[in-house]
């Protein structure tokens, strides 16, 4: 029962992209009754907002969808979810040196993030249900909605111009303010993570592995520094499966049926 699910689910998956939920797709009656299922998806398009700019929304506004599935539940049960995602960043910073005569300081910064959630809605509608955790530390420690998959923090900082250098009498020079070059680079990646959505009513559910990609630049100086930002996702799948966790404990320990 098991394995015919699963590649069932892999096959709609593959052929069609993303499950259709409600009345188009199965009825609750007409679907049965399973213990896992599967889902996969090529590379997805994700639009980022800019943090920085003020282009980011808040609530759901920026979460998209990137892998859809329908389970049913035949009795009250827990929903273990294994969600796994090719995640990249591409961060690019630019300082420039220019003989001010005085010391001339020039940064940038560049970041990309990628969350992940993942949204069940009941199929005959209802409240959503987020499984757990829904949050978790960016790589700067903060606290965050979803778990961050990835996310990188590029910090170019530099000291060209102005070096305060004199030669003596032999011409040998010395600078009493050298050039400086500092790149600092903040790095964090998830990109395979579990959930668990707990004490589940009998039902069908609708299932969204949801992302979030996020950028933010910033310069300083007076020199004319650059930089950018992008993420972006590949690849991704997610496995489903109906478990019985101890009960009385904090679901890092589960007992399958």
């Amino acid at each position: 029962m098991i394995k015919r699910t699963l590649k069932t689910a892999f096959a709609l998956a593959l052929g069609i992209g993303a499950l259709v939920f409600g009345g188009t797709a199965a009825a609750q009656s007409g679907t049965p009754s399973a213990k896992a299922t599967f889902a996969y998806s090529s590379l997805v398009s994700l639009p980022a907002c800019n943090t920085l700019s003020g282009t980011c929304g808040n609530g759901d506004s920026d979460w998209q969808p990137i892998l859809r599935q329908q389970i049913k539940m035949a009795s009250q049960k827990d929903l273990f979810f294994g969600a796994s995602l090719q995640c990249g960043i591409v961060t690019d910073t630019t300082v420039k040196s220019r003989d001010t005569g005085t010391n001339s300081y020039d940064t940038a910064e560049a970041r990309g993030t990628i969350r992940v959630r993942i949204k069940l809605v009941p199929a005959g509608g209802g409240t959503p249900v987020y499984a757990m955790p829904t949050s978790g530390l960016d790589a700067t420690a903060q606290q965050t909605s979803g778990v961050v998959f990835c996310d990188r923090v590029q910090t170019l900082n530099a000291k060209f111009a102005g070096l305060n250098c004199t030669a003596d009498a032999n011409g040998v020079v010395t600078c009493t303010s050298p050039e400086e070059l500092q790149l600092i680079l903040k790095t964090l990646n998830a990109n395979a993570f579990n959930f668990v959505a707990p004490n589940l009513s009998s039902g069908v559910y609708n299932i969204e592995v949801q992302a979030r990609s996020s950028v933010a630049s910033s310069t300083g100086g007076s020199n004319g520094s650059l930089a950018s930002a992008n993420a972006f996702i590949g690849a991704g799948s997610v496995s489903v499966e109906s478990v019985r966790m101890v009960k009385g404990n904090d679901g890092s320990t589960l007992s399958l049926d």
